[in-house]
């Protein structure tokens, strides 16, 4: 079984305030890009995945469209 794991995103981060999200959604768009390529069983995503307990909307639709896209590429497991 092959998975690929992601975990502590932090999505909408800032550091010494510069935001990283447009950062952040690049490389959501890489591991899209190898997850179509790899082809995995399954993927897992755990823990922090929000920088914050209350993420703003644009972390929130970030994480939103990556969901999104991953069911476009992923088969639903019976």
């Amino acid at each position: 079984m092959k998975l690929i794991h992601l975990s502590d995103l932090h999505l909408g981060k800032r550091v010494n305030g510069y935001s990283m999200l447009e950062d952040q959604d690049y490389i959501l768009k890489e591991i899209l890009s190898i997850i179509t390529a790899q082809s995995p069983d399954a993927v897992l995503i755990a823990g922090d995945i929000y920088d914050k307990s209350v993420p703003s909307a644009e972390a929130v639709n970030v994480f939103d469209e990556f969901l999104t896209e991953l069911s476009e590429i992923t088969p639903a497991i019976p």
